[in-house]
């Protein structure tokens, strides 16, 4: 078996009005059967996935996107009180697969109970209590089925899927297009979504 980790931790800021929820790592981001990756890494740390340009054209539409650091991106998310989180902690494969990040892989290991949730600490329930969820993925069958297994782990109110809206993928997109639909998207489903 391939045993893959998602050991980044819970980036949740002190009031947080948002949390971005996903489901795991990308590949360059995971413990791989105990090997990590060099360097230091985040969420969202592939370089096709145009999350922090599109959160960078939603919060700061002034400013051109740039190229972040880690500590930027941290700083970043503290100044907009945005958090994130991923489900998944750990996927076992069979060794012959692909070290494939894609959904299809973790709806597999799901169904064959080869997959273990990340666990939130007691002391940041709270703030996801008042939090309004994007997942950057939308509405599926299997997205569901984790991200219910995600709130049953971690004794979540299952209002929390309520409280989810679910966006377009960061993924192959041009970032300024994508920025205007998530921006859309979330003003409709939050109250006064710019003064939360």
């Amino acid at each position: 078996m391939n045993i893959q980790r998602d050991e980044v931790d819970s980036f949740i800021p002190d009031d947080p009005k948002f949390i971005i929820l996903g489901t795991m790592v990308a590949l360059n981001a995971r413990t791989i059967n105990g090997k990590k990756p060099e360097g230091d890494f985040f969420y969202y740390n592939d370089n096709r996935n145009h999350f922090w340009k599109i959160l960078q054209h939603i919060w700061e539409p002034e400013s051109e996107p740039i190229k972040m650091s880690i500590s930027q991106k941290k700083d970043f998310l503290k100044k907009h009180r945005i958090g994130i989180q991923n489900l998944v902690y750990e996927i076992q494969t069979p060794r012959h697969h692909k070290l494939d990040p894609s959904d299809t892989v973790l709806f597999d290991c799901y169904r064959k109970n080869k997959i273990k949730y990340k666990k939130i600490p007691k002391s940041l329930h709270k703030k996801f209590e008042g939090s309004y969820f994007f997942f950057t993925c939308r509405h599926k069958k299997g997205i569901q089925e984790l991200l219910e297994g995600f709130i049953s782990h971690n004794k979540f109110s299952k209002d929390l899927i309520e409280r989810t809206h679910f966006l377009k993928t960061p993924t192959r997109c041009n970032p300024y297009k994508r920025s205007q639909e998530w921006l859309s998207e979330m003003t409709d489903f939050c109250d006064n979504f710019n003064n939360v």
